[in-house]
């Protein structure tokens, strides 16, 4: 049987993916604002029946969705 040292082989494969990076919190602040004016959009539109709110209301969604991911 052979004896091998795998350690010399070995290495880490995390590269600062769990560090938090400047920007993170103010896209997190952008995506809640988002998220909170699509609701308030869909209350309105709603209550008030105007399909142009409730179509704003979509094109906000969109942009919630893209800055999530």
């Amino acid at each position: 049987m052979h004896s091998h040292n795998l350690h010399l082989w070995q290495h880490n494969h995390t590269f600062g993916q769990e560090l938090k990076r400047p920007g993170e919190r103010r896209t997190l602040l952008v995506i809640a604002i988002t998220g909170t004016m699509m609701v308030v959009e869909i209350v309105t539109g709603v209550v008030s029946g105007l399909m142009a709110l409730l179509a704003d209301d979509l094109h906000m969604g969109s942009h919630t969705v893209a800055l999530g991911s």
